[in-house]
């Protein structure tokens, strides 16, 4: 009698994963994708398009003077911070990238990075403590006699540009710094060295090839900015009325719902429309190398 050996085949190696496997892999993420992100979205929309009017929750949301004006105001008062932040993050940026001083490289770094260590509530409190009326500002300014009487700068739209300019530094810093390290500068000392000004040389040499980075960084600021809710509350009040102010006021006091989730979906949809715009206008390859 004779034994057959079973012959047993041994599975080789394989570099990729089955689509099987990379399901399980992924699953997870999308569990969690599904309610933290999906469900809520979906809540999100048929609270704002539901009974009793659907689509015509919006046509109610214009018809308040209030909700226009929260709109509008956090509309363009984000743009005005965006392009604040990008010039001046633009310049800093390029700083840290040429300055041959390593006590000029840290203080500009200190300067930029110090807004992501500190707590919101704290870098609203130092900018109470310098804008109040008997505050720091004030005091430099009438001690100095450039004024006569101190100047009402809390509640007023310019003390919600300063706390906002100086919270998204960071985040127009970084994307930028990251596409000026791909700049030679031997570009700019050869535009020079034919007869370009060092204003020109930055302009024709460096700005085109930022571009991206720019572009990225005015996205970056602007969709963080539009959502923002403590600083216009603490540092503008009733004068600089953002929607996020606006949503938890019909949430929490006028317990209307839909009327929250109405702007929700605005604010959504200036978001998308904004990013849309970047992508368009430099291009889906290039805005995602300029984020890294």
């Amino acid at each position: 009698m004779f034994l057959k050996r079973r012959r047993t085949r041994v599975k080789g190696w394989q570099s990729t994963f089955s689509g099987m496997t990379g399901l399980w892999l992924i699953a997870p993420f999308l569990l969690v994708a599904g309610v933290l992100i999906v469900y809520p979205f979906v809540e999100l929309l048929r609270t704002a398009f539901g009974a009793p009017n659907g689509f015509g929750n919006v046509g109610d949301f214009f018809a308040s003077p209030a909700a226009r004006r929260t709109l509008w105001v956090t509309c363009v008062t984000s743009l005005i911070v965006t392009a604040i932040v990008v010039v001046i993050g633009a310049v800093l940026a390029w700083s840290l990238r040429t300055t041959r001083s390593r006590l000029t490289r840290v203080v500009i770094a200190l300067a930029v990075f110090l807004p992501l260590w500190m707590g919101a509530v704290m870098k609203i409190y130092a900018f109470t403590v310098l804008l109040e009326r008997f505050g720091v500002v004030n005091g430099t300014l009438t001690s100095l006699g450039l004024i006569d009487e101190p100047i009402q700068m809390l509640n007023t739209t310019f003390a919600v540009v300063a706390g906002m300019t100086y919270q998204m530094l960071p985040y127009a810093v970084l994307p930028l710094l990251a596409v000026y390290v791909t700049i030679d500068l031997n570009l700019v000392l050869a535009a020079e060295s034919m007869g370009a000004s060092r204003v020109r040389a930055l302009r024709d040499v460096v700005v085109p090839l930022a571009l991206p980075g720019l572009m990225a960084s005015t996205v970056i600021v602007y969709v963080i900015c539009i959502g923002y809710y403590l600083t216009p509350v603490l540092l503008g009040g009733a004068t600089a009325p953002f929607s996020a102010s606006l949503i938890a006021d019909d949430i929490f006091n006028l317990f209307q719902p839909q009327q929250a989730a109405v702007s929700s979906v605005l604010l959504l949809i200036v978001a998308g429309l904004v990013i849309l715009a970047g992508l368009r206008l430099v291009g889906k390859e290039r805005m995602r190398r300029a984020l890294g």
